[in-house]
């Protein structure tokens, strides 16, 4: 995991009283002295927002953000959209990666609706993509780009 320990460097922590667990502050000495003990590198925990920008993302596109009620990472998640290929999903009485797990029977709504609601974002983009190879392909077709010459 020395993703955990370079890239994705994830302070966490718990108290014991707001959820099930023991409690465990977080520590950053021993975070660091732990990577380097396991892994022999140090972490960086800014490397995720120096090289991909935050939360400053609007010139990125097609990406679903799908955060659930219980989620435990819904604090650091994209909760609206930001821009019209930038889309929040938020499903209320969900867990983490409950909409990309199989179906079944006991799926609550909210995740049914979230599902559609991400099938249908994802159908928008393909018949983007496939109108602006066509557009693509029939201007080509028209200046003759798309002939192959041989000598």
């Amino acid at each position: 995991m020395t993703t955990n320990s370079t890239e994705m460097f994830m302070p966490s922590s718990r108290d014991g009283i707001r959820d099930m667990f023991f409690p465990q502050p977080f520590d950053y000495g021993f975070a660091i002295e732990n990577c380097n003990a396991t892994w022999g590198v140090e972490p960086r925990p800014y490397w995720v927002t120096v090289n991909f920008g935050g939360k400053q993302i609007s010139s990125y596109s097609n990406i679903i953000f799908s955060n659930g009620e219980y989620d435990p990472w819904k604090g650091g998640g994209v909760m609206k959209n930001i821009t019209d290929s930038l889309h929040a999903v938020y499903i209320e009485g969900g867990a983490h990666h409950l909409d990309f797990m199989w179906s079944t029977k006991k799926d609550p709504e909210a995740v049914l609706v979230a599902r559609e609601e991400e099938r249908n974002i994802i159908k928008g983009w393909i018949a983007q993509a496939q109108e602006r190879r066509r557009k693509s392909e029939s201007e080509a077709g028209r200046t003759g780009r798309d002939q192959v010459f041989t000598s």
